[in-house]
């Protein structure tokens, strides 16, 4: 009876599992420039040099970026093995 529609529920639950994930993954990067622009702040405010004040935001920014794309290439290195049966990445 239900037959045809499981396999498709189960995919659409799977896409907005990785949906949020992506989501997450966003939320990483916005967290790191948020803790920036704090650090920036607190730097200017202990009197360190402007360069490394204007410096600080970009610079977290980069690191944020780098471990948000961390996050989704191993998401989807999974999600790859998984659909080819692979089971799982020996690292």
């Amino acid at each position: 009876m239900g037959g045809p529609r499981r396999p498709r529920l189960r995919e659409n639950l799977r896409d907005v599992a990785l949906f949020g994930r992506v989501i997450s993954g966003g939320l990483v990067v916005a967290g790191y420039a948020f803790a920036g622009v704090y650090l920036a702040r607190w730097l200017e405010g202990k009197g360190y040099p402007n360069w490394l004040v204007s410096l600080t935001p970009p610079g977290a920014v980069l690191f944020g970026l780098w471990q948000g794309w961390l996050f989704l290439t191993r998401l989807t290195r999974r999600e790859r093995d998984e659909r080819e049966g692979g089971g799982g990445h020996e690292n």
